[in-house]
């Protein structure tokens, strides 16, 4: 789990997970179903554009309204899902302490060169934690 802080009025956002995956959903009775965890996009051809997959994860908010966004950053630095897509969440009061489980989905996303990539989630514009996802070029197979 990570902690981090969210300003000056010493409130913490814990961080208890963050995966990518090729699909996930929410069961009738609330629960994470993640299918297919990768950290890794095998590819023999660049630039490859990847049709879809989802950023699952788990945080445990220090407050009931806030905003939730992804970035996807290359290798120098540079985002390349362009403007950020942020999403606004309102919890209810009671909500408070309780974990909010995310499924955010990223389709059509185009990665141009090979390298270590990041993942990264911001509540608000500021980033939280990020995770790494490893963009590699693979030789083709042929069979005999």
């Amino acid at each position: 789990m990570v902690r981090i802080h969210l300003g000056p009025t010493n409130l913490f956002m814990k961080v208890f997970y963050i995966l990518l995956a090729d699909h996930a959903f929410l069961s009738i009775d609330k629960k994470v179903n993640i299918i297919g965890v990768f950290e890794t996009i095998n590819t023999t051809n660049f630039p490859v554009t990847h049709p879809r997959f989802v950023v699952v994860g788990a945080i445990q908010p220090t407050k009931t309204e806030f905003k939730i966004a992804l970035d996807i950053v290359d290798p120098q630095g540079d985002s390349i899902l362009g403007q950020l897509q942020e999403r606004e969440v309102k919890l209810p009061e009671n909500a408070h302490n309780q974990n909010f489980n995310f499924i955010i989905e990223i389709i059509n996303t185009t990665f141009k060169n090979i390298g270590q990539y990041k993942v990264e989630l911001l509540i608000d514009k500021k980033k939280i934690t990020e995770v790494p996802l490893r963009v590699a070029e693979t030789t083709s197979v042929r069979a005999s």
